[in-house]
């Protein structure tokens, strides 16, 4: 019996092109079959019913979510104060062990902000009504006109609400808006403020570092308020000075009345609170100079930081004539950050312009009193000052020959650890035999701690997951890693090996806590030429030779 099949590969052209069209066909009656079933009346494969039923469900499930959403957020809104943070005055995150609840400074006007000059300040221009022009510049008059909407929309709460602590100063001179705020005549009004902290009350009188070292104002019987150049050449520059408080006109100081404290928050969530404030008016500066302008309260809670512009705010002053802007090579003089950018000083030395404009490096005017023992530091000499600014103040101050020098034996003094002087004790063979071990473990716990605070440079991270994952597997040496790590940490000139510069702040830092860091330190350099190489380090902290080859190329990078 023969039976005769018909190879697939035999088929015509034409019963191919059948076939596909017969599939193609029977596909779309199937998908339209399922987008719409005449004979059941289906829908997508459900009927009407059942569409009914899900869409029923889907909709008072998502109500119920709705429901839920909204009473937790009510439950949770009910429980915060209305008008005010949950957390204010020494509760909130303005205060610190380190930083002592301080308000800082606000002014008005703002400089307009340029986003291609990171160096913005406000800029003077005053030839049109002095001289009986109008101004060739129209950005100078568009400066003038920012500057003086910007007061006038600050001083809006304070005209257009009427309540019964409203604040007024009576005699402001030409700060108003009708005089353009002297901004027009060359003589620009600033208006200083005290920024809002909700419960705080200023104490009239001056901290202990204040009434050492500032004796301005020191006659006044409320907050006093003196704005001054931030560097000598500045005060210079900047001329006469007058001051129009609510307790009148002054050209020494200003000042603010503490009965308009506390601010308590907003009424009804709305801002009512009108914050008192001082007119500052500058009435001769001299042209053509970028002056630096600081202006400062004092009061026996308000502790000055200068970094943190607590007890102070800051603002830059650039005075041109039209006529001048006719010259297109003119550029301002006497910049103190070009000066001083050449000027190398020391530490506890600051760079100053003096009166002939030069650039020179003069002792520390201040050092806050960080209130924290921790941050003492105790020198070779065994004497202790409350911070490493201190120290290197009084360095300064006798290469000076200063009459505040009161340890000449600070010239040849040098910091051994920090915290208070004491007697920590001698490290014993045992104590020094273990060190090692101790160390490393610790520091494998310091690398992981860093990384998920995200504070390790991103070179590292390989290093962190291989050590977790040696940890995780109980490797006995998973802290391997990071006695790498801190090798590149120490090595800040990335040759190849850490000096004893590099190594004083690491050991000033852990001397307290561990008095036998020295010591091991000093073990660890066997060819005693004041630097650790690799090797040295690898032998002292149990590395292996291959790990010490890699630490030589890795930290390099």
């Amino acid at each position: 019996m023969h039976s005769e099949t018909k190879s697939k590969h035999g088929r015509s052209i034409g019963e191919w092109c059948q076939d596909f069209w017969l599939n193609i066909d029977k596909s779309i009656r199937t998908l339209s079959k399922f987008i719409y079933n005449p004979e059941h009346h289906e829908i997508f494969g459900r009927h009407g019913k059942r569409w009914s039923k899900l869409a029923a469900f889907y909709f008072f499930f998502y109500i119920t979510l709705a429901g839920f959403f909204c009473l937790y957020l009510s439950i949770y809104m009910s429980s915060l104060p209305l008008n005010q943070p949950r957390y204010i005055g020494k509760n909130s995150c303005l205060t610190s062990r380190a930083h002592r609840l301080s308000p800082g400074l606000g002014f008005r006007p703002q400089p307009r902000f340029d986003p291609n000059d990171a160096q913005t300040f406000i800029s003077l221009s005053y030839t049109s009504k002095r001289h009986g022009q109008r101004s060739i510049n129209n950005k100078d008059d568009d400066d003038i006109e920012i500057y003086t909407k910007n007061l006038d929309d600050f001083l809006n709460i304070y005209y257009n609400t009427s309540n019964s602590n409203n604040f007024i100063i009576n005699n402001v001179g030409d700060c108003n808006s009708n005089n353009q705020y002297g901004f027009m005549d060359g003589k620009p009004c600033f208006l200083i403020k005290i920024n809002k902290i909700i419960g705080f009350i200023p104490e009239i009188g001056r901290t202990d570092l204040d009434d050492k070292n500032e004796e301005a104002c020191t006659n006044i019987s409320n907050i006093p308020v003196q704005c001054r150049g931030e560097n000598p050449f500045d005060d210079d520059m900047l001329g006469d000075i007058l001051y129009y408080s609510e307790s009148g006109l002054s050209d020494v100081c200003g000042s603010i009345d503490v009965k308009h404290f506390p601010y308590n928050g907003k009424v009804n969530r709305n801002d009512i609170y009108q914050a008192p404030y001082v007119w500052v008016q500058f009435l001769n500066i001299t042209a053509h100079v970028l002056i630096s302008i600081e202006c400062r309260i004092f009061g026996a809670n308000i502790f000055y930081d200068k970094i943190a512009q607590r007890g102070s705010t800051e603002s830059e002053i650039k005075d041109v004539e039209n006529d001048v802007l006719k010259v297109d090579e003119e550029k301002p003089i006497n910049d103190f950050e070009d000066r001083c950018a050449s000027t190398k000083c020391r530490d506890g030395e600051l760079c100053i312009l003096n009166k002939d404009g030069d650039a020179e490096c003069a002792c520390t005017t201040q050092c806050e009193d960080p209130k924290d023992e921790r941050l003492m530091v105790c020198t070779k000499a065994n004497n202790t000052y409350t911070s490493d600014c201190e120290f290197y103040q009084m360095q300064c101050w006798c290469r000076k020959n200063d009459e505040k020098c009161t340890r000449k034996e600070a010239l040849t003094d040098s910091i051994d650890y920090f915290g208070r002087c004491q007697n920590l004790g001698i490290c014993t063979e045992f104590e020094l035999e273990v060190f090692p071990k101790r160390m490393s473990s610790w520091l494998g716990e310091i690398l992981d701690a860093l990384f998920v605070r995200k504070d390790l440079d991103n070179k590292y991270a390989v290093l962190v997951d291989e050590a977790r994952k040696m940890k995780l597997s109980n490797t006995e040496k998973w802290w391997r890693n990071a006695v790498l790590w801190e090798f590149c940490e120490l090595d800040q000139t990335h040759d190849n090996s850490v000096n004893n510069e590099e190594l004083a702040r690491f050991v000033r830092s852990l001397k307290v806590l561990e008095h036998c860091i020295q010591p091991f330190l000093d073990h660890c350099d066997t060819d005693n030429d004041n630097k650790i190489s690799p090797d040295e380090w690898g032998t002292c902290l149990g590395l292996e030779k291959d790990d010490t080859a890699f630490l030589k190329t890795f930290c390099s990078h």
